[in-house]
């Protein structure tokens, strides 16, 4: 934005942020406003300061002065039009349209006035988009240094340049836009778990997810609807393996005894300052009516063993299969509705604890069979038709029996007798590696062994065919 002096020269005026046009109107000869005009010189050539010119810019329009001097102020077809001249020692740096409330006014329409070199001069029209007044057509403001004015002409005084404190003037600001209140976060389940039907003993996943979720816990519904904990669920059904994962998302439960047949499971999440629960998920249990074809692959490789195959289960490690008969034997150990088999051989003719080795007890979790125990020729096993005495020895001098009982796929020793180069010794809750002994005398000893083996009975064995 230019300033055009009245000789046309060009001089930068301040940016105050609004786009004003400021005009004057050249005269042919006339010197720049604030240049002192010899004496005798030919009369003052004013600045001329056209109305219309100023409309777009609110009305003002300044120049600072060049020359100190008595300056005249002269209106031209200004009816009803107040111009107004305000005289700064600075230049304003505030929008424009705040002067008149920072500073008093010098001088209203026409006058003559004195004014010092460095002042700023601003003139104000009222006329213009800021007011929506328009000026009579010709109306103009002039001003310049008039050498033939003398002290008696002046009719005005600058005020004194004390800026006065700007009133607050009401600026059409449009309304912030407010900050949406944050959404609040909602607990939502994206999956619920779904079904499962399998057979006894068998095993199955269940899966359950939802947003904004804290933490995540399983629970069952009996077949009456009651609600049970994991550890309750585990306790009313014995063997029943629960695992989770995922963070909380995957349910596995595994070894699942008929016991548990038209049970549920359902999730429980927690979150968002709420808790929802997951649809429950049917458990549907079959239970096995012919074990021996879930151990199908078991008497297959017994048999395969027997015709010199590859002994996939480790079924014997120095025990002979040559010219016996193998038979199996069918038992709920431990009442988990899960029957165990257990092999040996049928028709023992030695008249000793030989004939009613236990070659191998199996178990099925989740569905397949998995070796219990194997006897070995040093480490044997016999039933007794509701446990086990296991017989070991670990040279001449080290000779072990033992009573073991069976629950969820575990042989645990509960109490035997053993000897060694120190003498003989009884233990409980464990043996001779895992439990302390207790010195016995050999006539104890025997007795307990004669306990034991008078224990074993002969197991109803059904051929392998």
């Amino acid at each position: 934005m230019l300033l055009l002096s009245a000789c046309g020269n060009t001089v930068p005026a301040p940016d105050d942020g609004y786009d004003i046009v400021l005009v004057t109107e050249p005269v042919e000869n006339k010197p720049d406003p604030g240049t002192q005009v010899p004496a005798g010189a030919e009369a003052w050539q004013p600045v001329v300061v056209k109305a219309e010119e100023l409309f777009s810019g609110y009305g003002f329009w300044h120049q600072q002065c060049m020359e100190s001097g008595i300056y005249r102020f002269t209106e031209s077809n200004s009816a009803n039009v107040k111009w107004n001249v305000y005289i700064l020692d600075r230049e304003f740096t505030d929008a424009q349209r705040y002067i008149p409330q920072a500073y008093s006014c010098a001088l209203e329409g026409n006058g003559v006035i004195r004014l010092e070199k460095g002042t700023w001069v601003y003139i104000y029209c009222p006329c213009n988009e800021w007011t929506g007044t328009e000026a009579p057509e010709g109306c103009a403001y002039s001003w310049g240094l008039d050498p033939a004015a003398t002290a008696a002409d002046i009719t005005a005084t600058v005020p004194p340049f004390t800026q006065q404190a700007p009133e607050t003037v009401p600026v059409s600001t449009p309304a912030p836009t407010p900050t949406p209140a944050p959404t609040p976060k909602m607990l939502t389940i994206t999956k619920h778990p779904t079904g499962e039907s399998f057979t006894q003993g068998g095993q199955a996943w269940f899966i359950a997810r939802a947003d904004n979720a804290d933490a995540i816990t399983w629970e069952f519904l009996d077949a009456a609807g009651a609600v049970n904990s994991v550890e309750e669920a585990k306790a009313k059904n014995p063997g029943l393996t629960v695992d989770v994962y995922d963070g909380g998302e995957s349910l596995c439960i595994g070894n699942v005894p008929i016991s548990m047949n038209n049970w549920s499971a359902r999730a429980r999440f927690t979150g968002a300052g709420s808790s929802l629960y997951s649809n429950p998920a049917r458990i549907t249990v079959t239970a096995i009516t012919d074990f021996r074809t879930a151990y199908t692959s078991v008497f297959e490789n017994y048999l395969a063993l027997v015709g010199g195959g590859t002994d996939t289960y480790d079924l014997t490690t120095d025990l002979t299969l040559n010219g016996i008969l193998l038979g199996y034997v069918l038992k709920d150990l431990d009442g988990d509705g899960t029957q165990e088999i257990l092999f040996g051989q049928v028709g023992g003719t030695t008249g000793t604890l030989w004939d009613h080795v236990v070659y191998s007890v199996f178990t099925l979790d989740n569905g397949k069979p998995v070796k219990v125990f194997k006897s070995s020729v040093r480490d044997r096993l016999y039933f007794t038709g509701t446990g086990f005495i296991r017989e070991s020895s670990g040279g001449a001098a080290e000779s072990d029996f033992y009573s073991c009982s069976y629950a969820k796929g575990t042989l645990s020793v509960s109490e035997g007798v053993y000897t060694t180069a120190e003498g003989y010794f009884y233990v409980a809750g464990g043996d001779r590696n895992s439990a302390a002994g207790t010195a016995i005398s050999s006539d104890t000893f025997n007795a307990a062994v004669v306990s034991f083996e008078s224990a074993v009975t002969a197991m109803m064995l059904t051929p392998i065919v």
